[in-house]
C-alpha cells in the first residue's frame, strides 16, 4: 500500500534540481580531470560494456522478463514493479527527448581539447576556455535531427535510473546495488565523452522520477482493477 509518496518525492526532486544547478559550473573541471587522469583505452572498453546496460532495449528485455516471471510464479509485487517499470521507462524516455529538444546542449566532444580520441587535452585549449564553452553549450536550436546537440539529459542515465526505480520497488533491500549499477552507466557516458556530469545527473533525476511515476500509476490502476475483478489468481489458475 503506497502512502502519500509524492510530498517526499517532490522534496527529493527539489534537492536533485539544486544539485543539478551546482553541477553545471563543475562540468568542465570534472571533464578535464577525467580526461587527464582517468581515461585510457582499457577504461573506454569497460565503459563501452557498461553503457549497454542503459539502452532502452536492455531495459525492456530485463523488465519484460521479470514481468513474465512474476506472472508465472504468482508474485504480484514483482509483476507490478516490472510492468510499472516498463511504463516508467517509457515516460522517462519521452520526457528526456522533450527536454533534449528544448535544451539543445552540445556534447563535450564538440569542445576544443575534448576530442573523442584525445585522452589528454592539447595545450591550445585552456581550462578557462573549456569551462566557458561547457557553460555556454546550451540552446543550440534547432537540434531535432542533430544528435551532437542532444547532450542534456543523458538518455542512457535516464533509462538506467528508471530501471533502478523498478528494481528498487521489486527488491527494496538492494536499492544501493541498483543505484550503483545505474551510476556506473552514467559514469560510462562521461568516460566515453558523450556527456557532461550535469547531463548524467539530469538523466538520473528524470529517470528516477519517471520510473516511480510509472510504477505508482500502474499500481493505482491494478488496485482499482482488483476491486472489480477480485484478488490476484493463484498460479495454477493461470496455467
Amino acid at each position: 500500500m503506497l502512502r502519500r509518496p509524492f510530498p517526499r518525492f517532490l522534496r527529493g526532486l527539489a534537492v536533485g534540481v539544486l544539485l543539478l544547478v551546482v553541477a553545471v559550473p563543475l562540468d568542465a573541471i570534472v571533464h578535464d580531470l577525467v580526461f587527464r587522469h582517468v581515461v585510457s583505452h582499457e577504461v573506454r572498453l569497460t565503459a563501452n560494456g557498461a553503457t549497454q546496460l542503459g539502452t532502452v532495449w536492455a531495459a525492456a528485455g530485463l523488465l519484460g522478463a521479470l514481468a513474465v516471471v512474476g506472472y508465472r510464479v504468482g508474485d504480484p509485487g514483482l509483476w507490478r514493479a516490472s510492468v510499472g517499470g516498463l511504463a516508467g521507462v517509457a515516460i522517462a524516455s519521452a520526457a528526456s527527448q522533450v527536454v533534449k529538444q528544448v535544451v539543445c546542449r552540445g556534447r563535450p566532444k564538440l569542445v576544443e581539447g575534448w576530442g573523442v580520441d584525445q585522452p589528454d587535452p592539447p595545450a591550445s585549449g585552456t581550462r578557462g576556455s573549456r569551462m566557458g564553452a561547457a557553460a555556454q553549450s546550451f540552446l543550440h536550436w534547432p537540434c531535432f535531427v542533430d544528435s551532437r546537440y542532444q547532450s542534456f539529459p543523458s538518455g542512457h542515465a535516464t533509462t538506467a535510473f528508471a530501471v533502478a526505480a523498478a528494481l528498487t520497488r521489486a527488491a527494496p533491500g538492494r536499492r544501493p546495488l541498483w543505484l550503483a549499477i545505474a551510476a556506473l552507466v552514467g559514469a560510462a557516458r562521461v568516460l566515453l565523452n558523450a556527456h557532461f556530469l550535469s547531463d548524467v545527473l539530469g538523466g538520473a533525476i528524470l529517470g528516477w522520477w519517471g520510473g516511480w511515476l510509472g510504477i505508482h500509476a500502474f499500481e493505482r490502476h491494478t488496485r482499482a482493477r482488483q476491486v472489480k475483478t477480485g484478488p490476484w489468481p493463484e498460479p495454477a489458475a493461470r496455467s
